[in-house]
């Protein structure tokens, strides 16, 4: 497939100023439950404390290393977990429009370290978690779509600990990357099968628990089964139905397929 061709991606290092990740969020959570206008603009509402993470930084950490309550304006992130030789395992990936840090009930993945793999902006979402946690009665959607999110969350690595324990390197890599897909669809970052994919094979690798020149094998037999491809940070979906099928995950383009 010729990439210049390709549709126009919505990718998010455009400049589109803080609010970004407010709306992506608000995308999000009106996609599982109907917000009324309160909570809409308090959602909205989340402007504050922009800072920008370059990549390899850790997001705005605590003493004991966990983040602060932030919230995803732009760029990729990861929570991983670091051994004392220096081999690193990544829990999850995080997205434009994702919340992180604790926000005071000490849950061990937000209490994880965030660490930006590309260039990464975050604003504050303490405004939010304090006025749930002052005043729950008046977001009870909000309330409750925060605690989907936490259920996926927790959806996600428990998909994760069978990708790495039961799945072939084939296998894993083509769940991961239809995991990816799904979650930057619920954002609008996904247009006819190509969304952005700035992780290089490297930190796939460490994602996947696999090494460098085993990702690159990987990638060159999904290009070369006209399955899936990747160049210059964007993704290709070229057959969702074999992808699927050998991921052992439901097709998204099928009725019926669940949200994530």
């Amino acid at each position: 497939m010729d990439m210049s061709a390709a549709p126009r991606m919505p990718t998010e290092t455009r400049s589109l100023g803080n609010a970004i990740g407010s709306e992506l969020l608000l995308r999000r959570l009106r996609r599982l439950v109907s917000l009324n206008g309160a909570e809409i603009n308090l959602v909205l509402s989340l402007n504050e404390g922009a800072k920008t993470h370059g990549p390899g930084s850790m997001i705005c950490p605590k003493a004991d290393g966990s983040p602060h309550p932030r919230l995803i304006a732009s760029g990729w992130a990861c929570r991983p977990r670091i051994l004392p030789d220096g081999r690193r395992q990544m829990l999850n990936v995080l997205l434009p429009g994702d919340l992180i840090g604790d926000r005071g009930e000490r849950r061990p993945l937000a209490m994880n370290p965030a660490v930006a793999l590309t260039t990464v902006r975050s604003i504050s979402a303490s405004k939010l978690y304090d006025a749930l946690l002052s005043k729950p009665d008046e977001y009870p959607q909000l309330c409750a779509a925060l605690g989907r999110i936490d259920r996926m969350q927790e959806s996600h690595l428990l998909d994760h600990i069978v990708r790495l324990g039961c799945q072939t390197a084939l296998q894993r890599t083509a769940h991961c990357l239809l995991e990816l897909h799904a979650r930057l669809e619920a954002i609008g970052f996904t247009h006819d099968g190509t969304f952005p994919m700035p992780l290089t094979q490297e930190t796939l690798g460490d994602l996947l628990g696999l090494s460098l020149v085993h990702v690159n094998r990987i990638m060159a037999q999904l290009k070369r089964d006209s399955l899936i491809r990747i160049r210059s940070g964007v993704a290709i979906v070229e057959d969702f139905t074999a992808l699927a099928l050998l991921a052992d995950r439901v097709d998204p383009t099928s009725r019926g397929a669940p949200e994530h």
